[in-house]
């Protein structure tokens, strides 16, 4: 995190300069903007704010959690550039590097730098006058994304980063950062407990969902019902089963799960319209600016169709192809098996991958809610939502009650699965229970070596990368690296 305070000042002022061009000729130097200048009004604010959102890209935690889990198979052939080789076998280290994204790096580095340029308009937000009573009530809001966003950032670079599979309060977490670091080349800070990290991501959730009015549904941006959502992801990493059910019962009616007619449309529509009509809590929006952020560009190149990465046999053989819309709509065929959810390119049809990323829907937090209630004992209910969840996307279902905790649980599992493919959360939902990573013999082309990975093996985490540990001595490395 130290490795990116040097260059996160000057990205960030990049990022409000043409709200503040009019003031340069009164600046001594006159090429230079001084951060506590670079905030003058409630227009910068929301200039800086949506730098902010930008700077998140998604697809980095979704690379890792698809081509180290078994979401994937890697592409063949002279078109395919090894993309993904490294996390794919598993022989990832602490400075490991890869064409795309910089293997595991490339979520550290983004998400502090995304955390960074928080603390920094936290700070210089506050002392900023709002020009009027509507300014008030947004500069309120504005806090509230805010701080919704440090919390969920911190919350991703913990599922990916700490110490221990599975949430353990007094094990090491990630370096938690809710300050702007005004002396970059003297901070050199250790990393915070899990309990300590979790602390402050839900404080952070709780006041920022009484700051966002309910009015706000923009869902491009933080909501409170984004807030609420990121409660329940936060609940279910540590296990606080009725925290899970209670926070999920406020926010699934307020969202309801999108029928089958209107499914795919999700998926195929480039950029949802930005309220709360489907399920789509938050999304990150993708344009030609930023292009390069695309999920779909991680498995296919645009223009040459260059396939990087296949949907894994093992995936696409749980769904029932007849009658399940994901199929149809995950995955392309023919001419070849491709990822299709997010895209996909064959000759002619001129895909440029630009379309929303969904960071949180509604199905996530059915599932959650159905995996708590049966760790609970509570079977009726978690079979109620299983076969709720089922039946908005299986044509003809019709559910049998499974009254076994543990075959409950693992029914749930698969689901979530099926159902959150390639959005960032098969890796952890293995690792959050310490459950193996377990691939199909024709995903790994026969290569067994690469086929099953157990909770216990050191490649079963991530590494601290190893810039981090170039700048910070201090940051203690995850075990076996």
């Amino acid at each position: 995190m130290k490795f990116i305070k040097k260059i996160s000042l000057f990205l960030f002022i990049a990022a409000t300069i043409s709200a503040c061009e009019k003031k340069l000729t009164d600046l001594q130097p006159i090429d230079q903007i001084p951060s506590q200048l670079a905030i003058q009004n409630m227009a910068d604010v929301a200039n800086a704010l949506n730098g902010i959102y930008g700077t998140w890209s998604a697809r980095r935690s979704i690379y890792i959690s698809s081509l180290i889990s078994d979401e994937v198979r890697l592409g063949t052939g002279t078109e395919y550039r090894n993309v993904g080789n490294i996390l794919f076998n598993w022989t990832h280290v602490s400075d490991s590097q890869d064409w795309r994204d910089g293997e595991t790096g490339g979520t550290w580095t983004n998400l502090y730098t995304v955390i960074d340029r928080v603390n920094r308009l936290l700070e210089l937000m506050a002392p900023v006058v709002p020009a009027s009573g509507s300014e008030d009530v947004l500069k309120i809001q504005y806090r509230g994304e805010l701080l919704g966003i440090r919390a969920m950032a911190h919350l991703e670079l913990l599922r990916c980063f700490s110490k221990t599979a599975e949430y353990t309060p007094t094990e090491l977490g990630v370096i938690l950062q809710t300050t702007y670091v005004k002396a970059p080349a003297a901070y050199k800070p250790s990393r915070n407990t899990q309990a300590e990290v979790m602390a402050s991501v839900n404080a952070d959730l709780l006041e920022a969902r009484g700051l966002i009015p309910t009015t706000f549904i923009n869902n491009s941006r933080i909501t409170r019902n984004a807030i609420i959502a990121g409660q329940v992801r936060a609940a279910l990493h540590v296990k606080n089963w009725q925290g899970v059910v209670d926070r999920a019962n406020e926010i699934i009616p307020l969202q309801p799960l999108t029928p089958i007619a209107g499914y795919a449309a999700i998926w195929t529509t480039r950029t949802l319209t930005e309220n709360q009509s489907t399920e789509v809590i938050w999304k990150l929006n993708i344009n030609s600016a930023n292009s390069g952020s695309s999920i779909g560009l991680l498995w296919q190149d645009a223009g040459t169709g260059a396939v990087q990465a296949s949907p894994a046999v093992k995936l696409t053989n749980s769904f029932d192809q007849v009658n399940d819309i994901r199929y149809s709509t995950f995955f392309k065929t023919s001419p070849r098996s491709l990822i299709a959810k997010y895209g996909f390119f064959i000759t002619g049809n001129g895909e440029t991958f630009q379309y929303d990323v969904k960071m949180i829907r509604t199905a996530e937090m059915v599932l959650a809610r159905a995996e708590a209630q049966a760790e609970l004992g509570q079977t009726v209910p978690a079979n109620n939502d299983l076969s709720s969840l089922r039946s908005n996307r299986i044509t003809g279902y019709t559910h049998v009650a499974i009254t076994d905790k543990a075959t409950l649980i693992s029914a749930i599992l698969q689901e979530r699965y099926k159902e959150l493919c390639y959005e960032g959360q098969r890796y952890f939902d293995l690792k959050r229970r310490s459950l193996p990573i377990v691939r199909d013999i024709a995903d790994v082309a026969n290569n067994t070596a690469i086929q099953t990975l157990n909770s216990t093996d050191t490649k079963y985490l991530l590494p601290i990368p190893q810039q981090e540990k170039f700048a910070n001595p201090n940051v203690q490395q995850n075990a076996g690296y």
